[in-house]
């Protein structure tokens, strides 16, 4: 009984971290979706979209490096954002 016990608890376990883990997953695939958001609304100007005034764009441009560098990648890596995005759900 007590070895039962121990793999159902090991069983519960394996399936919490399994959650978790996508949980993870799923929530820093949306966080570079909005880093890309943000950013695309920041320098808009890039794209073609109307953007902020240059003032506040200029005050929060020191805080932008990050965002400047994701977006670089992010254009350096793009292939195809569509199945990119399905590739996070797990959908075949």
């Amino acid at each position: 009984m007590k070895n039962f016990l121990e793999a159902l608890k090991r069983f519960f376990k394996g399936i919490d971290i399994s959650m978790r883990e996508s949980a993870t997953s799923l929530i820093e695939h949306e966080l570079a979706e909005l880093e890309n958001a943000f950013a695309l609304l920041t320098m808009s100007m890039f794209s073609g979209l109307p953007f902020p005034s240059t003032g506040i764009v200029l005050r929060i441009l020191p805080y932008m490096e990050r965002e400047v560098r994701v977006m670089s990648k992010r254009s350096a890596d793009l292939e195809d954002i569509f199945a990119q995005t399905l590739s996070h759900f797990d959908i075949d």
